[in-house]
């Protein structure tokens, strides 16, 4: 009787230290998954980010919407070299909306898979628009600064950053 309920409580205790044993290692990969891959920043950037549908990008307040081939065109560039940003200046008309009727692509000073340099698009470009890595649809402080540069010229340009083909984030 007396081997029985130390046999049972053996059991017990072994199954606690299993338990434990297991929740300690899956915290530790866990931890590993986290620390070694950027996940925050991807599930930030897909929060912040919209897709575009039917060739538009839908906001709250306004929608830019790809005229003629232009989605086709920006397409193109995007996937012309996936190693590298890319950077092209948008035209088109602005009402309530941005009606984009003409991309082009300034000179390119230097390219990097996390970093392009160009020089400046035409003062009537309505968005600037470059790539960033997949799924970093972030504006690193230099966008920014660059959006509050390009806005001394035409205060209705935009800056929107595409991190995957149809994946976009916009700032005004």
């Amino acid at each position: 009787m007396i081997e029985e309920h130390n046999l049972e409580e053996d059991s017990k205790w072994k199954k606690i230290g299993v338990g434990g044993l297991a929740i300690f290692l899956l915290i530790l990969v866990t931890s590993y998954i986290l620390a070694s891959y950027p996940i925050f920043p991807i599930i930030a950037s897909l929060s912040e980010s919209q897709t575009a549908n039917n060739k538009t990008i839908n906001l709250d307040t306004f929608s830019i919407i790809f005229t003629e081939n232009t989605y086709e065109q920006l397409q193109g560039y995007y996937y012309k070299d996936l190693s590298v940003e890319m950077v092209v200046c948008l035209k088109g008309v602005k009402g309530e909306d941005y009606l984009i009727n003409e991309i082009y692509q300034p000179e390119i000073i230097e390219q990097a898979h996390n970093h392009v340099s160009f020089k400046p698009c035409s003062e009537d470009t309505l968005i600037l628009l470059h790539s960033h890595p997949l799924r970093h649809c972030i504006a690193s402080q230099q966008d920014l600064l660059t959006l509050s540069s390009i806005k001394e010229k035409n205060q209705n340009s935009i800056m929107v950053i595409m991190c995957e083909p149809d994946r976009f984030s916009v700032y005004r």
